[in-house]
């Protein structure tokens, strides 16, 4: 599936291959009117695995190896062509920053970025009928529920991803004609009709067990009977991580937890993730110190009132100019002080709380008084994130990780949600899973599909799956879409 090199994605990333090396005999064809010198080639030929890697990064920063993208609309081809335009800039940057390749190819690059946009379009529209029309899992539904037609829904609007569902079974007491009335045309069976029989009939390979289905020792012995037809049965919770990519809170309890989640500390990732964060934190620090002096002109230039009283506007004592501090809660419900700079007018937090009385603050896509022009535009490109190297140097976060809350929300989102205080086991980050995955996730009502997605990224993280994320990530900010 999409959460790793499946066959899917290994059949577009070797198709991109050959179409981009076609194109550059295409470029190379058309730039030399025929064919090109043995030096050119030699020259084209060193550059390409550099070249290759550099759009492979760039399409993969765009979303377009992720399986539930890969389908003809008019939001992909948008992806596409943007993917191509970026990948042409920095494909020219890296000729001209790297001068040892001895190739200036402006109009040659401008060429095979044309080239490439028409010859891309066309082996991915074609990519993506062959994913749509490809021979799917054929999937058996044991019980029907809300969670499971929703799901059903996706499948049916998503065929890249491989699963066709292909019959229902359904238990004692549940009603199918909710089934009819959201026009489902596979067929209905009734709880005594024999397992092996739905199987065979309608070439079922995969078994998913709906949440509301009560194990017995009849349906344990119906089971046992198609495993050696080769099916595969699956749980809900598990089908449902698998293809959505977070865990179903509503569906699992604490057993779940023992079993993927307690105990599982993982030394040599946290070893290499705390050398992959000091990595970063470089460049990141570099660019903190760069840019400080401009931002700080900036807050203190678009916020004159707050500065000349400050000291009476401030929502705390530890509230700066500059920087706005603020109590989080981090691993094992350590709380520390969070720092970014300023964004908000001084002061913004109290008069929120008011305001919005028993709720947290507006998330970045609310407009309010609190917030200022230059403010908005710092969260808008994540500038105001910067200062948090030094959360990350302490030790306090990581680059990846479950967004940290703050003490008083955390109380109230553990009354109300099942489980939430589990995002604690892990360090919290500046961006995650969650954020890469919604479009909004700073308001209370976005907190429990946050978990479903924070749950996912401890259950699965891994070295991988942070770089995927900081990728991600990065298209968030060439995008300038905030949170």
């Amino acid at each position: 599936m999409r959460r790793s090199l499946s066959p899917a994605t290994l059949l577009i990333l070797v198709g991109d291959i050959a179409v981009f090396l076609a194109a550059i005999t295409i470029t190379l064809v058309i730039r030399h009117g025929g064919a090109p010198d043995a030096s050119i080639v030699e020259l084209y030929r060193f550059a390409a695995p550099f070249l290759i890697a550099l759009w492979a990064a760039g399409f993969t920063i765009f979303g377009l190896y992720d399986i539930r993208f890969v389908k003809n609309d008019p939001q992909f081809f948008d992806r596409l062509l943007r993917a191509v335009l970026f990948n042409g800039a920095v494909t020219a940057f890296f000729f001209y920053a790297i001068p040892r390749f001895g190739l200036r190819p402006l109009g040659s690059l401008v060429i095979l970025t044309g080239v490439l946009a028409v010859l891309t379009l066309g082996w991915r529209g074609l990519a993506n009928i062959i994913l749509a029309q490809q021979r799917k899992d054929r999937i058996l539904w044991i019980g029907i529920t809300p969670d499971v037609l929703a799901i059903v829904r996706f499948l049916r609007a998503n065929p890249q991803l491989g699963f066709a569902p292909a019959a229902f079974l359904r238990m004692h007491g549940e009603d199918d004609l909710r089934l009819h009335a959201t026009s489902f045309s596979e067929p209905v069976f009734p709880a005594e009709h024999p397992l092996t029989d739905i199987v065979a009939r309608e070439r079922i390979t995969h078994i998913v067990l709906s949440p509301a289905v009560q194990q017995s020792a009849t349906l344990a012995k119906a089971l046992f009977r198609v495993v050696p037809l080769g099916v595969t049965v699956m749980e809900f919770d598990k089908f449902y991580e698998l293809v959505e990519g977070k865990i179903p809170v509503a569906h699992i309890n604490e057993a779940w937890f023992f079993e993927n989640l307690i105990g599982q500390r993982r030394p040599r990732y946290e070893f290499g993730k705390r050398i992959l964060d000091l990595g970063f934190a470089v460049p990141w620090g570099i660019a903190m110190l760069i840019l400080f002096a401009p931002i700080a002109l900036g807050i203190v230039l678009s916020t004159p009132r707050d500065i000349r009283s400050w000291r009476a506007r401030r929502a705390r004592p530890g509230d700066g100019i500059i920087f706005f501090r603020q109590r989080r809660v981090g691993r094992d419900g350590r709380v520390f002080q969070f720092v970014k700079f300023r964004s908000q007018r001084l002061g913004a937090e109290r008069y929120g709380s008011e305001k919005f009385a028993g709720s947290p603050p507006a998330g970045r896509a609310g407009h309010d008084p609190r917030t200022y022009p230059f403010g908005t535009f710092l969260r808008k490109t994540y500038l105001d994130e910067l200062p948090q190297v030094w959360n990350v140097l302490k030790g306090d976060m990581s680059f990846v990780g479950p967004r940290p809350e703050r003490p008083e929300f955390v109380r109230e989102l553990e009354r109300t949600i099942p489980f939430y205080r589990t995002r604690e086991l892990v360090l919290p980050g500046i961006t995650g899973w969650a954020q890469i995955n919604m479009e909004n996730d700073a308001s209370v009502s976005d907190a429990p599909e946050k978990l479903q997605y924070d749950l996912y990224y401890i259950k699965n993280r891994s070295l991988a799956l942070d770089l995927n994320i900081l990728l991600k990530t990065a298209l968030a900010l060439l995008r300038r879409s905030g949170r």
